[in-house]
């Protein structure tokens, strides 16, 4: 894949579909600190956020009116959450397949169990205080003592 910038018109180009966008983000931090590209704004903000075990959500978002252009005619590929305007070519078609956690790598184990997880919550429940008034439901008063003849129901609700 050949990334190149035409500064001058804020065009970036790419001859080939990008399937990774940590790399794709590279080559353009690459391109803007280059000779050319260092006197020229910045084309994109990228953030990771790390999602714990390994997952990654990356976020490409080309800025200060850079678009992408796929020059040659043919089907390409956008994997990731790359945001920007597509310049329209004949013949160019584009899919994009944006992710959440886009990247996911094991290493050194798998994380903690289903049970690691539930135990985890149920202690954090329990040392919580959740405020409940048992005597009101939407804050009206609440009547009758549960059975069948005498239903719980706000007050002024007939049985």
């Amino acid at each position: 894949m050949t990334i190149s910038i035409d500064w001058q018109n804020k065009v970036v180009e790419s001859t080939a579909s990008i399937l990774d966008l940590p790399v794709f983000h590279e080559t353009l931090r690459d391109l803007e600190d280059d000779p050319t590209g260092v006197v020229y704004p910045v084309t994109h903000t990228w953030k990771a956020l790390d999602l714990g075990g390994g997952a990654f959500m990356y976020q490409c978002d080309l800025i200060n009116g850079y678009t992408l252009k796929f020059p040659s005619a043919g089907n390409y590929a956008i994997k990731g959450n790359l945001n920007g305007t597509i310049v329209p070519v004949a013949g160019v078609y584009v899919e994009r397949q944006t992710s959440l956690a886009y990247a996911t790598t094991a290493v050194g184990g798998s994380g903690p169990s289903v049970e690691d997880i539930t135990a985890s919550v149920i202690a954090a429940l329990n040392a919580t205080t959740i405020p409940v008034d048992v005597q009101k439901m939407n804050s009206a008063e609440v009547i009758g003592d549960g059975s069948e003849a005498e239903p719980w129901r706000g007050l002024g609700v007939p049985v």
